[in-house]
Formats: structure tokens, C-alpha cells, sequence
């Protein structure tokens, strides 16, 4: 027999599972932009962790398809979030996966798309960057978190802030199925919060540059993925499209003779 609260539990069902499905695809990101030879990437070349994410992103795109979403720069539409391509790509010989990873982020920090926050701008001031990273660092700390020293990495690391993100779902997830609201609700503004602060605004600048470098494969491909995600991401979690172009902007100038994403404003 029917009750009233059905309705409300059904709604609540499809949200959790809504939640584990954006859990998942921002973990399996956060493995697959990383160095193919850093022990956390290899998640993602098991065959149980690429048919969940395939499945996450079929989820969210099939969710997201069914709402008009206003794109902002450097955006793609939600039929693009798929990881079909990408999975099968991950099938290549390791040490293919590895050169093809040197191509498209050197050795060194790459002008055109380097996977770090803080080297994209929306002021010139030395203060942005370093505002910047002790917010990032505070989130992470404010839930307990330490970043590795061995090796050292960067709080504004890309992987890193995906992997937050999908640690800030799992904590709201665990928290609503032990029925403690107040953590639940601390998880869930921190999430948009995080979202707004420290992804929307620059990852589909870093995508559009990682797709141009990249030109085909794989990193072109998860480029695609994210370039896709953070707009269904913004409706979903209320945030507003970033009307201020950004480019990045290393510590160090760049050469003369370096093409660099500046060079591609205004190429579609």
C-alpha cells in the first residue's frame, strides 16, 4: 500500500543516487588526469572502476539532459559527458599511456594548460595567487586533510581538488545514512563553496587549453569530459557562468615563440 512519504523517500533515493554518481566520475577524473606511474592513477585502469564511471557519466548525462543549461565560456554541451571513448583508451599499453602523457605535460609545468589553479588569472596581483592557495589549503584541513609530502604536491593541483570534491560527496553521503543532518549540511555548502571558489571558474579555461594541446587521445578526450561536467555541475549546485575570460599565466614569463593559450583567444 501506498503512503504519503513515498513520493518524498523516491525523491530522496534518486538525489543519493545523483550524489554517488557525481562521486564517482569526479574520482575517476581526479586517477585519470594524474601521471600514469602515481599508484593512485592506476584505479583506473580496473575494469570494476571503468564500468562504474561509465556508468556515472551515463547517469549524469541522461540527468542533465533533461534540463536547458546555460553554458559559460569554454563549456560543452551535456551530451558530450561520456567516457566510453577515453575507458577504451585506457586499454593501451602502460608504456604508451605513460609517453603520451609526457607529450601532453612535459616534464616541467606546460604554458598552455598546467593543471593548477593558481597559475590562471582573473587579477594580475601576486596576492590572487597566494589568497588562492591557503583558501584551497584551509578546505582541506578544515575536514582533516593533509597533502602528501612524499611526493610533495600542491594544494591548486587539479587532481587534487577533483579527488576533494568527491571526498566532500562521499562524507555528505555516509552522513545522511547515518542520519546526521548537521554534517550533511556542513558537507553540502562546503561543496558548492569549493565548487564555485575553486573550480568553475578556471577548469574549463584548463580544458579547452588541454584539448588544443592535446589534439586527439585520451587527454583530449577526459578534457571533453570535464569541459561537459562543470556546466551540469553549476546547475546543478546554483552557480553562476564565468563571464571573464582567463588565461594561464605562469610564475615565469612566457617565451616569445610560445603559442601558449593567449595565442588561441578567440579561435573557437
Amino acid at each position: 500500500m501506498r503512503t504519503q512519504f513515498e513520493p518524498h523517500v523516491a525523491l530522496q533515493e534518486i538525489a543519493m543516487s545523483i550524489d554517488l554518481a557525481r562521486e564517482g566520475i569526479y574520482r575517476f577524473l581526479a586517477a585519470a588526469l594524474r601521471d600514469p606511474r602515481d599508484l593512485f592513477a592506476k584505479l583506473v585502469r580496473e575494469p570494476d572502476n571503468q564500468s562504474l564511471a561509465i556508468a556515472a557519466a551515463e547517469w549524469l548525462r541522461t540527468e542533465a539532459g533533461d534540463k536547458p543549461i546555460r553554458r559559460g565560456l569554454g563549456e560543452l554541451p551535456a551530451d558530450l559527458l561520456t567516457l566510453e571513448a577515453a575507458v577504451a583508451m585506457l586499454q593501451e599499453p602502460f608504456e604508451d599511456l605513460c609517453t603520451e602523457y609526457d607529450r601532453v605535460f612535459g616534464l616541467i609545468t606546460i604554458k598552455e594548460c598546467p593543471p593548477y589553479e593558481t597559475e590562471f588569472h582573473t587579477s594580475a596581483e601576486p596576492f590572487f595567487r597566494s589568497q588562492q592557495m591557503a583558501d584551497i589549503a584551509g578546505f582541506y584541513r578544515g575536514f582533516g586533510l593533509d597533502l602528501s609530502k612524499s611526493p610533495p604536491e600542491r594544494p591548486d593541483y587539479l587532481p587534487l581538488e577533483l579527488e576533494f570534491m568527491a571526498f566532500l560527496l562521499m562524507k555528505k553521503r555516509l552522513a545522511k545514512e547515518a542520519q546526521d543532518v548537521e554534517h550533511a549540511e556542513i558537507c553540502s555548502a562546503a561543496e558548492v563553496s569549493f565548487f564555485r571558489d575553486h573550480l568553475a571558474w578556471w577548469v574549463p579555461a584548463f580544458a579547452t587549453g588541454l584539448r588544443r594541446r592535446a589534439g586527439s587521445g585520451l587527454y583530449a578526450q577526459l578534457a571533453q569530459v570535464l569541459s561537459a561536467l562543470i556546466p551540469a555541475e553549476r546547475q546543478r549546485l546554483g552557480v553562476d557562468t564565468t563571464s571573464i575570460p582567463v588565461l594561464p599565466t605562469l610564475i615565469e614569463q612566457p617565451d616569445e615563440d610560445s603559442l601558449g593559450c593567449a595565442s588561441c583567444a578567440g579561435k573557437s
